[in-house]
């Protein structure tokens, strides 16, 4: 609940409301859980990192960016992963909107940003057991949008996890559907003998730990 009073302003000590107002927000959380399905995607390739670019030769995919690259630096693999909470909460957040029910629409939609990037750092943390155990280092997570990374290319990431299997794909604007959708490359340094490849679908619920 901590996490989401933050995304809705609400300063720790600091910010005072009643009982009522709490029962509200406690009673659209737990809405917003209802509505989760959580479900991902990742593979991990071959990244020759360049001046300025990453290239994933099997995957025929090069990535321009000089943030990226530097963060990449070092790495002979990368993972691109893909995840989503679903699009339920998406639509009962525009269903209240449409309604005028404003208020539980805005909670309702600060618990699935929420859930959307705790479920991306539990897929963050599963690449990088599973990269450990075949001798890896991971670095932090980067994606699409942040710094000179075009959201261009997340259709191309999309393609090639084939995430139409977890129900994710890209609009003509390169907008992710769900709303609630995360894509992101993490580098893995160390150089490694093949491939590490999985899916991930509803046994992970990023409401629990």
């Amino acid at each position: 609940m901590g996490l989401v009073l933050s995304r809705l302003k609400f300063a720790k000590y600091k910010t005072k409301a009643d009982k009522k107002i709490f029962t509200f927000i406690s009673d659209t959380i737990e809405e917003g859980y209802s509505l989760i399905e959580p479900k991902a995607v990742y593979e991990i390739f071959d990244a020759a990192i360049r001046a300025g670019e990453v290239r994933f030769p099997e995957a025929k995919l090069v990535i321009k960016s000089p943030a990226l690259a530097k963060r990449l630096k070092g790495a002979q693999k990368a993972a691109l992963f893909a995840c989503t909470i679903g699009g339920d909460l998406a639509d009962k957040v525009n269903g209240y909107v449409a309604k005028g029910e404003i208020a539980r629409a805005t909670v309702l939609d600060a618990v699935g940003s929420e859930a959307a990037e705790a479920l991306a750092d539990r897929i963050d943390d599963a690449i990088k057991a599973k990269a450990k155990e075949e001798g890896y280092a991971a670095v932090a997570r980067f994606s699409p949008g942040y710094g000179d990374w075009t959201i261009f290319d997340q259709a191309k990431i999309l393609k090639i996890l084939r995430s139409g299997k977890i129900g994710v794909k890209a609009t003509k604007s390169y907008i992710m559907v769900p709303e609630k959708s995360v894509t992101a490359c993490i580098g893995l340094i160390k150089r490694g003998q093949r491939p590490i490849r999985k899916v991930y679908e509803k046994n992970i619920n990023p409401t629990k730990k």
